[in-house]
Parts: structure tokens; sequence; C-alpha cells
């Protein structure tokens, strides 16, 4: 899976801790948090060596015990923010006279 192979090249010391899961019929969800340090290229930019923390949702559907399909939704805007590979626009505020 590219994905999961980009993830790791770029974090191969990735931990993911499962805060809390809950399931109803056939859906399961879960609230997880990671942290990781970026070491590896596989985003398109050189390893920076800093340490990242980063929370998600994932919801999987179920059927005869194999997940059929999966939605995520994770802070990759502070993920590339903790690593540098996005700054935020300097603000300016508007002076009253």
């Amino acid at each position: 899976m590219p994905f999961v192979e980009r993830v790791r090249g770029a974090f191969p010391d990735i931990n993911i801790i499962v805060e809390d899961a809950f399931g109803a019929k056939d859906r399961v969800v879960v609230r997880w948090s990671a942290t990781m340090t970026h070491r590896g290229d596989h985003l398109g930019m050189q390893a920076t060596g800093k340490p990242v923390r980063i929370t998600g949702i994932t919801i999987a559907r179920i059927r005869d015990n194999k997940i059929i399909e999966g939605w995520d939704n994770w802070d990759q805007l502070g993920m590339l923010k903790q690593i540098g590979a996005y700054e935020s626009p300097q603000s300016t505020l508007l002076k009253s006279a």
C-alpha cells in the first residue's frame, strides 16, 4: 500500500496508541494518537529529525471479520507544521486610527 509505505518511510519509529474504541452494528470507531520522528525523505522532503505528535479518528466497516471500508480523519496540517513543511502565513492586523 503506497500510503503506508510513505508514512513508514518518513516515520519509521511510529507508535500508535488507541485512546478510545467502540462499535455498533457493522462499524468500529477508534480515536488514536501517534508519536514519531521524521527520519526519512518519503514525503518529498529531506528528513528533519523532528519529533511529531498527531491525533486522529478511524471508522471501519466490518463484514465477515474483515475491514471492507474505512475512513480516516487525522491532523495532516499539524504534522506538516511540526516537520517544518508548512508555515502559517503571518496575519496582518488592521490598526484603527
